[in-house]
């Protein structure tokens, strides 16, 4: 399910943008792909040996690479599923609670950003096919999260591309666009965590959504906005 290579998107003088996390900014205390592996075992869709077996390598993963490692590389939960299923399941998962789950009030400003002329970016660790079910309910333009590897018509269970965490959120974002000609000192960045920082400090107007305790005491000192 990796994108066919595309070149890097160029936006006009000047435009300015609205980078958005998902995990935790959005979706307050949930991780959607979480949340995601739980509706596929609840409809079905993994039965409970396949689930065990994901925590398991998950586990042995997290031991051997470290837990953002893990996490970053392993999908094999959806091992020799096709990706037309996966996609399928992500649309209803979308429909059904994604979508839901955002807060009307969020919504509400990232739309008063849209209408102010940004440009909505929606930047995401969580799997590529849910980052893109929000794409009509925030009108994002552009929406990054992490790709599922396929071999011979079926995904692999590993996870492939730039994992966007940390330093790596703003190299996957770069990779999509190009940083030239973007009014940096009048975008803005919603984001929940310290981790988030790199993104933060790309703007000028850096919002700290539903903010954990280190984020939150760094956002207070800094005089940045806080929500939630």
């Amino acid at each position: 399910m990796t994108p066919v290579e595309e070149a890097k998107i160029s936006f006009p003088a000047d435009t300015r943008l609205a980078v958005i996390d998902l995990d935790g900014t959005l979706l307050k205390g949930m991780n959607a792909e979480r949340v995601f592996y739980l509706h596929l075992l609840v409809h079905g869709h993994a039965g409970v040996f396949r689930m065990a077996g994901f925590m398991l390598t998950l586990v042995g993963d997290a031991l051997r690479l470290g837990f953002r490692r893990a996490i970053a590389t392993n999908a094999r939960i959806l091992r020799g599923k096709t990706p037309q299923e996966v996609r399928q399941w992500a649309r209803d998962f979308g429909h059904v609670f994604l979508r839901k789950a955002v807060p009307d009030d969020l919504r509400g400003k990232i739309l008063s950003l849209k209408q102010e002329g940004c440009r909505i970016i929606l930047l995401s660790g969580s799997l590529q096919v849910l980052v893109d079910q929000l794409r009509e309910r925030l009108e994002a333009e552009i929406l990054i999260g992490t790709d599922l590897e396929v071999v011979e018509g079926r995904l692999s269970g590993k996870k492939t591309g730039i994992f966007p965490y940390g330093r790596q959120k703003v190299e996957a974002l770069f990779q999509r666009i190009d940083p030239r000609g973007i009014d940096w000192a009048n975008s803005w960045a919603l984001a929940d965590r310290k981790s988030d920082l790199p993104v933060l400090e790309l703007v000028g107007h850096p919002v700290a959504v539903h903010a954990d305790r280190k984020l939150r005491k760094l956002a207070q000192e800094r005089g940045w906005e806080i929500v939630g």
